[in-house]
């Protein structure tokens, strides 16, 4: 008997001693091409073989794969040591890794039988993006419209340019985007610029956008009508959110404050008041209302007359609507100042004597003084001026 026992590499052998020679020598034949071929196959499977890329490209700063193809020859199963700058990026026959730069990752690959290969790839970055960008102004008062102007401008490498406001809205669109900031704050944009190898590249403004409040200018005013005589005008300021007021209106003198008496001019027209508020940051809000200055008594009086006795214009009265009759004063003045006429009746004439009514007044100017109260608001209204006496 002859038995053969094959452990890995090392064959053992018993051999029975009662066997003939013939058949011992045929045995040593077939161990001989045994051994031969044993020999040969382990030659041809020496060392396993890696197949793989030689050069890899890669997004930076991002997690990247790096795999084998296939791996041939040597006993399985394989163990796999990918070394990257000197350190173990992972033991399968792929692994992930992070890169930033062009790189050389080195594997090696052991058998079963303690057999080992080494192979390596160059790993190269795609090119960068540019994501920078700019922006029309860095502050302003609320609303703010900024325009952001991408720095980068080959766009047919570009698949994506996001736009991130920082205030939770986003847009999708190339070059440029707009977007109007309406509560105040400090915002931090950024854009994310994807390229046609799925690559991400970002950048954001440091400094941010910075959005100051704006105030809000109200006021009220009792009338909006102004009787003559009295112009002044009392406001009350409503306003928010601000620290200067400056009132004006067309034709006037600016004034500051808080709510000072405004001043109109002592004729009948229409003038828009506005009122400008304005807080430390230099922002402001204006406002405005419509005032009407009105004379409410329509009075007609005569600058002239000639009382002469011919029947024709020998007497001066005032006449027209809206004057009340019973709180009504005229005095006329000669030009030395002295009341030659008075009188609390609108009805009354003048009839160009002096006070004691019998002794006619030399002609010249005479200069007149009615107080007299309106029937719609009961506001008293001065009226001055002269009237020419003709003999």
């Amino acid at each position: 008997m002859i038995a053969v026992y094959h452990v890995g590499m090392h064959h053992s052998f018993i051999i029975n001693p009662a066997i003939n020679r013939n058949t011992l020598l045929g045995f040593l034949c077939l161990l001989f091409l045994f051994l031969e071929h044993d020999a040969l196959a382990q030659l041809q499977r020496s060392a396993p073989k890696i197949h793989m890329s030689d050069t890899l490209q890669f997004c930076p700063n991002a997690e990247t794969v790096i795999h084998i193809d296939s791996i041939t020859g040597g006993f399985p199963p394989y163990q796999f040591r990918w070394n990257l700058n000197d350190e173990l990026a992972g033991t399968q026959d792929s692994a992930i890794v992070l890169l930033t730069d062009t790189t050389h990752i080195f594997l090696s690959v052991y058998d079963a039988e303690g057999r080992i290969t080494r192979d390596s790839l160059l790993a190269l970055p795609y090119s960068a993006i540019d994501a920078s960008f700019e922006s029309n102004a860095w502050e302003g008062c609320a609303p703010l419209e900024i325009i952001y102007t991408s720095n980068y401008l080959a766009f047919q490498h570009v698949s994506t340019m996001d736009w991130n406001y920082g205030n939770g809205s986003v847009d999708r669109q190339l070059a440029s985007a707009i977007e109007l900031y309406e509560e105040p704050g400090i915002y931090f944009p950024w854009l994310e610029i994807t390229d046609e190898h799925g690559c991400i590249w970002m950048d954001t403004l440091l400094n941010g956008i910075r959005v100051f409040p704006t105030p809000h200018a109200r006021f009220s005013v009792l009338e909006e009508q102004l009787y003559l005589p009295e112009t002044t005008l009392l406001v009350d300021n409503l306003s928010d959110g601000a620290e200067n007021f400056t009132w004006y209106y067309s034709g006037g003198t600016a004034i500051s404050g808080f709510e000072p008496n405004i001043e109109f001019p002592k004729s009948e027209g229409m003038y828009e008041l506005n009122l400008e508020a304005k807080n430390e940051f230099g922002c402001s809000h204006t406002t405005s209302k419509v005032i009407e200055v009105v004379q409410a008594i329509d009075l007609w009086i005569p600058n002239a007359f000639t009382p002469d006795g011919d029947g024709i214009n020998d007497t001066w009265k005032i006449q027209g609507p809206g004057m009340d009759a019973h709180h009504m004063s005229l005095e006329i003045y000669d030009p030395w100042g002295t009341i030659v006429f008075t009188t609390n009746n609108p009805d009354e004439v003048w009839t160009g004597l002096s006070a004691d009514g019998i002794t006619s007044l030399k002609p010249g100017n005479y200069n007149y003084r009615i107080i007299a109260r309106d029937t719609e608001h009961g506001v008293g209204h001065l009226f001055e001026g002269h009237v020419f006496l003709l003999r």
